[in-house]
């Protein structure tokens, strides 16, 4: 049994967080590896479940973990990633990404919506769209951000010939080229997979875990022109709103 670090500042979850943290930069628990058991930490550090657990908890948030039931805390990476965070504070911040991302087109066709997506994209299965492929990146981090797939109606498909393309949102660049005005806007987020298909430009192991959005934009009318489809790799991506409540004076 170990004795406790002598540190009595910071809280005990974080002094064993900050234990294993180390081990598993130096190599004791690699990428691919587990960490030992609840019961094992508990043992080892002398240290309640709800403490050791808070411990994990801190190690999951950074990044070098993932928690499964029953399959234990499997290490996946050796040192905390940079996660790309989104403040979000208003509808319109949610329906763009900021200024300092950008999209790297990589495929750009007509298509008709099979089965599968016309399911996903809640349209019948012989709609035609143009669909425009992308990885999403941030200046400063290596590592893509998010896979996109921006479908739109095919009359606006010159959008794709913009300078700015890469670095406007589409729907934006749809109002400026054909007038069309945003009447709503519709967004779904759901946990997913990486597709093998997408694995390897997002530099992942094919079926890891990841967050889906969906944005359906419609127009006045009701007519869905651009529906956008993102897939973000686990830890690769995170959305913080910043929401007040509206406090009306008593009469």
């Amino acid at each position: 049994m170990e004795r406790r670090p002598a540190k009595k500042s910071a809280p005990r979850y974080r002094v064993i967080a900050d234990v294993l943290l180390e081990e598993v930069g130096k190599g004791r628990y690699p990428p691919g590896s587990l960490l030992p058991t609840e019961a094992k930490l508990c043992e080892r550090f002398d240290a309640s479940r709800h403490t050791v657990r808070e411990a994990l908890r801190v190690i999951t948030q950074k990044g070098l973990i993932t928690r499964r039931p029953r399959a234990g805390s499997l290490v996946i990476a050796s040192e905390q990633p940079t996660v790309f965070t989104h403040s979000v504070g208003s509808l319109n911040e949610w329906l763009s990404y900021p200024n300092d991302t950008f999209r790297d087109t990589f495929e750009a066709k007509e298509i008709v919506a099979g089965r599968e997506l016309s399911l996903l994209l809640k349209c019948s299965a012989d709609t035609r769209w143009y669909c425009i492929s992308s990885i999403r990146r941030f200046h400063d981090l290596d590592m893509p951000l998010a896979w996109t797939d921006i479908y739109v109606d095919p009359k606006y498909a010159s959008v794709v010939k913009r300078r700015d393309h890469g670095r406007t949102p589409v729907h934006q660049q749809i109002e400026k080229m054909f007038g069309v005005v945003i009447g709503r806007a519709q967004l779904e987020i759901f946990p997913s997979a990486v597709s093998p298909k997408h694995a390897r430009a997002l530099k992942v192991e094919p079926h890891s875990p990841a967050m889906t959005i969906i944005r359906r934009y419609f127009g006045p009318r009701g007519d869905n022109f651009e529906t956008t489809v993102t897939i973000h790799p686990e830890n690769r991506y995170t959305f913080t709103m910043d929401l007040h409540r509206e406090f009306k004076p008593f009469r």
